[in-house]
């Protein structure tokens, strides 16, 4: 009797052990796959990020731009105001 309790010992241990190796491929497979996801989610939001940073420095590029010719305008402007007036 003593012999069949330590083959069900032997069988019920070696069921555990199958049923953790599956559990952990399982788990293993799932936490690979989130990370592919999580690694395409954070690839996906850095490249809209960047595309939005670079839409915001081109947009700055375009207002310094338009203040340059502003302040060249008024300067210009500036310039023709403090002449004087020549007699004509």
């Amino acid at each position: 009797m003593t012999s069949y309790a330590f083959i069900d010992g032997i069988g019920i241990a070696l069921i555990a052990v199958m049923v953790f190796l599956l559990i952990r491929l399982w788990i293993k497979d799932r936490l690979e796959r989130w990370g592919r996801e999580l690694t395409q989610e954070t690839d996906n939001r850095l490249r809209g990020a960047g595309e939005k940073l670079d839409s915001i420095q081109h947009e700055q590029q375009h207002l310094l731009s338009r203040l340059e010719r502003l302040e060249r305008a008024v300067n210009e402007l500036s310039s023709r105001l403090s002449q004087p007036k020549s007699a004509a």
